[in-house]
């Protein structure tokens, strides 16, 4: 299979080019590319789809179509002294000589002021020159801090100016409930919430609380740190870009993504899950069979965003679900397995070393997924809550089938054939909004650490306009919520909006 369009990463803040680090390794082990860039001989050489994330020169090494920028210069030597350090191109990394204070507007002025922006689109511009199709940009950063917030607002809203058809897929990674990094994380998440309403054409919201909640009681890791929580959002990153990267049954492009999955620029903030998520040992345990995963997607444990337990009492809009993998190989009536069995497939002293990967067995099969996907909606056909959808959408699902296993770091999950990633819009999503909403509130009404904002070319009437347009977000939501729950009583004739759990909507709103 040929590159059908190549996508181009940009990774801004500590946390944007620390997960791009992990995601980055793991497209690595998956299409068996060396730290140095050279790729396995054994590969397969005549399919070339991983061409749309790596560039290949005369001289045989694979570069990463990646761009990664921090204000802090340490961010930079920590990628160039890392095992993979000699893969990117090294002016592809940007690093400055100043922080910028966990402080929205600074990362604006020193965007301007030190022409960073303009040095991460010259790489823009050499990145696109490379490319015969561009498809669109992923770029990774996080809301909470002054780089990925003040920075990446700046590039973000470049992007849309310069190259306003191309799709800009954004992974944000939103602040958590309780784990905190600095105090006024609520005024930069707020800020960056506003200003990037309208440049962005969908952005994947990863919480860092619950990728926490999946280390601990999905992997049973009593104390995670960061390189665990990056790890559990590589391999979702991975599972949602398989259809980029590999030769699909079912096709499911950049566009047709951010297509079927937003039906107007206001409800442009789909969740995401990942299954399997098993501790090692706990895998022998488990079939993880296509239907089991595709359910296993819509269970609240295994969303990579904390919804405050809300997600059965909401509604979905539309649902991309994106599975990898081989089906069990077919037994005869003897037991006799007839085709290849699986095998464990790993190099221990190459690039695939530390991984494991199940090969083996035919490809999924889409039936078993619109199946599994018809039980869920069906609420006679399991002994469970049905997935509920707005009751104007007929149809609100989009499948995409790879026939290549997952990549399994060694001990840090349970092995499996088969792997899902699900990008639901949900109206769930609006208890983010409100969480940091919230205690932006709580902050401003005090004034307080309003001064270092002002000090960083910031006015006070910006605290208003910000405010203001977050709640319009949330008030969006929440009016389509009410809609539905009037549509819903007059199809079934009840006098109140209510939903599963006899909760009542508008007590939500």
């Amino acid at each position: 299979m040929t590159c059908t369009g190549e996508c181009i990463t940009i990774h801004i803040g500590q946390a944007g080019c620390q997960v791009g680090q992990k995601t980055w390794e793991l497209f690595c082990e998956e299409h068996q590319i060396h730290p140095n860039g050279q790729r396995t001989e054994t590969a397969g050489h005549d399919d070339t789809a991983y061409e749309s994330f790596f560039s290949e020169t005369s001289s045989g090494q694979h570069v990463p179509r990646s761009i990664f920028v921090d204000t802090d210069p340490t961010t930079r030597d920590e990628i160039l002294n890392s095992d993979y350090g000699h893969l990117f191109h090294p002016e592809s990394l940007l690093g400055y000589k100043q922080d910028c204070r966990n402080n929205f507007f600074e990362g604006r002025s020193m965007a301007r002021q030190f022409k960073i922006k303009d040095d991460v689109m010259d790489r823009v511009r050499l990145a696109t020159d490379l490319c015969h199709n561009l498809q669109g940009f992923f770029v990774f950063h996080s809301f909470g801090g002054g780089t990925g917030s003040g920075l990446g607002t700046e590039v973000l809203h470049e992007l849309h100016e310069h190259f306003e058809k191309k799709v800009i897929f954004q992974p944000v990674i939103y602040p958590s409930a309780q784990f905190s990094s600095s105090i006024v994380e609520p005024y930069n998440t707020i800020f960056s919430t506003f200003y990037m309403r309208d440049v962005v054409d969908i952005s994947l919201m990863l919480d860092n609380q619950a990728a926490y909640r999946m280390c601990e009681k999905n992997l049973c890791i009593p104390n995670p740190d960061f390189d665990d929580v990056n790890r559990i959002i590589s391999q979702c990153v991975s599972a949602c870009t398989t259809s980029l990267r590999y030769e699909m049954q079912l096709h499911a492009t950049l566009n047709e993504i951010v297509t079927n999955l937003v039906p107007t620029q206001h409800f442009r903030y789909p969740i995401v899950s990942l299954a399997p998520v098993r501790h090692a040992e706990k895998g022998h345990h488990e079939h993880f069979s296509t239907p089991e995963i595709v359910i296993d997607l819509f269970e609240p444990r295994n969303i990579l965003c904390d919804c405050g337990g809300f997600l059965k009492q909401n509604r979905y809009l539309a649902a991309v679900i994106l599975l990898r993998g081989n089906e069990d190989p077919k037994k005869d009536e003897l037991g006799n397995t007839m085709e290849r069995p699986a095998t464990v497939k790993s190099d221990a002293g190459g690039v695939m070393a530390g991984v494991a990967q199940l090969t083996g067995g035919l490809p999924i099969e889409a039936n078993s997924v619109m199946n599994a996907l018809q039980k869920l909606i069906d609420p006679a056909s399991l002994k469970r809550s049905s997935l509920r959808f707005a009751p104007w959408i007929s149809s609100g699902f989009k499948v995409g089938l790879v026939g290549e296993p997952p990549v399994i770091p060694k001990g840090f999950m349970a092995l499996s054939r088969r792997q899902g990633a699900m990008l639901g819009n949900s109206t769930a999503v609006r208890q983010i909004f409100v969480r940091q909403y919230t205690k932006y509130l709580k902050l401003f009404y005090h004034r307080a650490y309003v001064w270092q904002f002002l000090e960083a070319n910031g006015e006070i009437d910006l605290f208003d306009e910000a405010r203001e347009g977050v709640r319009d977000i949330i008030g969006h939501y929440e009016e389509l919520l009410k809609q539905c729950a009037q549509m819903e009583n007059e199809k079934f004739g009840s006098d109140d909006a209510r939903v599963e759990g006899k909760t009542n909507l508008r007590d939500l709103a």
